[in-house]
C-alpha cells in the first residue's frame, strides 16, 4: 500500500512538471550595462570595472513560471578576469593573483531563479570563482520591465578559497568582504 501511495504522489508531481510551459526568449545585454567589484584595504578602497563592451551580447533565456517564482535553465554569463580594470597595473596584477587567473581565467554567473516579493525581486544566482561555486540570494531592483536590472551582492572571498593579499610585509591588507555591483540593460530581440 505504501508503495502505491508513493507511486501516485510521484506521478502527481511529475504531471505538474510536465504541465509547466518552458518559455524561451532571446535577450540582448546592451553596452549600457555595467558590472564592477568594490573592495577595501586597511589603507584605501579600490574598484575593478568590467569592460562594458564585452558585456554586450545575446543570451537565450529559457524559463518556467510557477506562481511568483521563475525558474531559469542555462542562463549563464562568463566574465573574463582580464576584462576587469582596477585602475593601475599593480592593483590589476594583485587582482589577477587573487583570482588565480592563470588557472581560472573566468568568473561564471548563472541565474537560477527569481522570486517576486511584491516590492522587490530576489534572484538566486550561482557564482563560480577560482573553480569554487557558491549560491547567493540577491535583492534586485527593476522598474517592472526587463531593464534596467540592478543589484548589489556582498561576498566573502574566503568562501571561494581565496586569501586576501597582503603588501609591504603585511602593512597593507585587503579585507575579505567585497561588493559586486551590477546593472544590466536588457532588450528582448525576438
Amino acid at each position: 500500500m505504501k508503495t502505491l501511495v508513493n507511486f501516485i504522489l510521484a506521478a502527481l508531481c511529475f504531471s505538474f512538471i510536465i504541465n509547466e510551459e518552458i518559455v524561451q526568449r532571446e535577450v540582448l545585454i546592451t553596452k549600457e550595462s555595467f558590472l564592477y567589484i568594490k573592495g577595501t584595504s586597511n589603507i584605501n578602497t579600490f574598484t575593478c570595472v568590467y569592460d562594458a563592451a564585452t558585456l554586450s551580447r545575446k543570451v537565450i533565456v529559457s524559463f518556467t513560471q510557477n506562481n511568483n517564482a521563475t525558474h531559469y535553465k542555462n542562463v549563464k554569463l562568463q566574465l573574463r578576469n582580464s576584462g576587469f580594470n582596477c585602475g593601475n597595473r599593480g592593483i590589476n596584477n594583485d587582482f589577477h593573483d587573487l583570482l588565480k587567473t592563470d588557472a581560472y581565467p573566468n568568473i561564471h554567473f548563472e541565474l537560477l531563479q527569481t522570486v517576486d516579493k511584491g516590492n522587490t525581486i530576489e534572484a538566486l544566482v550561482a557564482i563560480e570563482i577560482a573553480g569554487i561555486e557558491r549560491r547567493y540570494t540577491v535583492p534586485v531592483e527593476t522598474n517592472g520591465e526587463l531593464a534596467p536590472i540592478e543589484g548589489l551582492l556582498c561576498i566573502n572571498i574566503t568562501d571561494f578559497g581565496l586569501t586576501p593579499p597582503k603588501k609591504m610585509m603585511g602593512m597593507i591588507v585587503v579585507r575579505e568582504d567585497i561588493e559586486i555591483v551590477f546593472g544590466f540593460d536588457l532588450k528582448v530581440t525576438d
